[in-house]
């Protein structure tokens, strides 16, 4: 099991526990911290994180990320991870 602190995203801050099965995007759902996203296929680049903490497995995308940036429709914890948004 996995620890996500979310770090205000939309007015959120706090600890999620997930097992990693999921998306990040799908495990933020689950626990009504609404993000942006379109595609959920890591084209379109509407659910862009920073991760500030931890390791992700992040899967192939076609949209180009800076240092500390992921997609959260891609990408899993392997780790206890810290994120907040973009800006």
């Amino acid at each position: 099991m996995f620890r996500i602190d979310v770090d205000n995203i939309n007015g959120k801050t706090e600890s999620l526990y997930v097992f990693g099965d999921e998306s990040i995007l799908t495990e933020l759902e689950a626990h009504n911290v609404l993000i942006n996203y379109s595609c959920r296929q890591g084209h379109c680049g509407s659910c862009i994180l920073k991760l500030v903490e931890g390791d992700v497995l992040h899967q192939e995308c076609l949209v180009p990320l800076s240092e500390g940036e992921i997609l959260a429709c891609q990408s899993k914890p392997t780790t206890d991870i810290k994120i907040k948004s973009k800006d």
